[in-house]
């Protein structure tokens, strides 16, 4: 079974990932994009919310591994 060390840095390397980065924000910005057009559909409008609260589920689960992270340190030091 894989530490939460190793989970930790590879997260941690993904989330520093120049392009990973760029692929979050030009998603979140495509979505931001269908909220301000007033032609948009409410489909799309839906679409675009269930999209970006699927982006800040990858952001929580990041997070997360982050904070499981900080207590095994606090807990082995």
């Amino acid at each position: 079974m894989e530490s939460i060390k190793d989970k930790a840095l590879r997260y941690r390397n993904l989330s520093k990932n120049e392009t990973f980065q760029e692929l979050m924000e030009v998603v979140a910005d495509r979505q931001i994009d269908i909220f301000l057009d007033s032609s948009s559909s409410t489909e799309a409008i839906d679409e675009a919310r269930s999209i970006v609260l699927a982006l800040k589920q990858v952001e929580a689960v990041i997070q997360s591994v982050f904070d499981e992270e900080a207590v095994y340190d606090k807990k082995n030091p």
